[in-house]
């Protein structure tokens, strides 16, 4: 007899079996959407995508991507989706999911991303897939995603922010740091970095408070993003690795505070 637990685990992996099976069907609407309303309704219903209703979330929703795409790792075609519901409360931001799909609109993965970018990295190969994920409150960081065995596999080993428009202590400028592509080690694959500006608009004492206003001679300083404290270079450096199509850390990027 299965315990309590292991038959909860065993419904869970059911669930995902079956969710796994499902097509949608309108996949052979391509490349034009006969009804967008039918469209979104099956798409929800397909794969049970979480949205919070209103009444301008249903005024404001709609399709806003749907093409054949190829990703690294495949030389098959499938359909990505991007449906955008505008609204919403903060915990469902940013208001829409992509979703790539086989030919048979199976589903492969359900992102939610602020934005998306197909992104060639190698010469001669299918791209990859970034998303930039951010919160409502304006932090955030990037997946790179290719296709491992009908999946998709994150196979940038990021540890530190790259998005950051959280007006707290310090912002990125631009808000989400530019993708380079370069050898940075010279070994004949191309590496990844994010490049920009760490923008600090408090500064620290040296027993860590923050504090954003100064007075020195009786005049007061006050920072802010027009007004910021220092200005910091930053370029986080990822290097491709041969043996696991990762790319990884060249170093241990703790943000700068100072």
């Amino acid at each position: 007899m299965k315990t309590p637990l292991l038959a909860i685990l065993s419904c869970m992996a059911l669930s995902c079996t079956q969710k796994n099976k499902k097509k949608f069907g309108q996949v052979s609407d391509y490349p034009a959407i006969k009804d967008s309303s039918l469209f979104i309704k099956n798409l929800r219903q397909t794969f049970d995508l979480d949205i919070h209703e209103s009444p301008e979330q249903q005024a404001g929703e709609k399709i806003t991507v749907f093409k054949k795409v190829k990703i690294n790792g495949s030389d098959q075609d499938y359909y990505f989706v991007e449906y955008d519901w505008k609204t919403g409360p903060n915990s469902g931001y940013p208001w829409k999911n992509q979703l790539l799909l086989t030919q048979e609109g199976k589903l492969v993965k359900i992102l939610s991303a602020e934005r998306y970018e197909f992104v060639s990295i190698f010469p001669k190969q299918n791209p990859y897939l970034l998303a930039t994920s951010v919160t409502a409150h304006g932090n955030g960081g990037h997946e790179i995603y290719k296709i491992t065995a009908d999946s998709l596999e994150d196979i940038y080993g990021g540890n530190v922010r790259t998005y950051d428009a959280h007006e707290d202590n310090k912002i990125y400028e631009p808000y989400e740091l530019q993708l380079k592509i370069k050898d940075y080690n010279n070994d004949g694959f191309n590496d990844i970095a994010f490049t920009g500006k760490l923008v600090l608009i408090q500064r620290r004492t040296p027993d860590g408070l923050w504090y954003d206003n100064l007075t020195i001679d009786g005049r007061e300083i006050k920072y802010s993003v027009d007004n910021p404290y220092k200005k910091i270079p930053v370029e986080y450096i990822f290097l491709y690795d041969q043996k696991t199509g990762h790319f990884k850390p060249k170093g241990d990027y703790r943000e700068i505070e100072n």
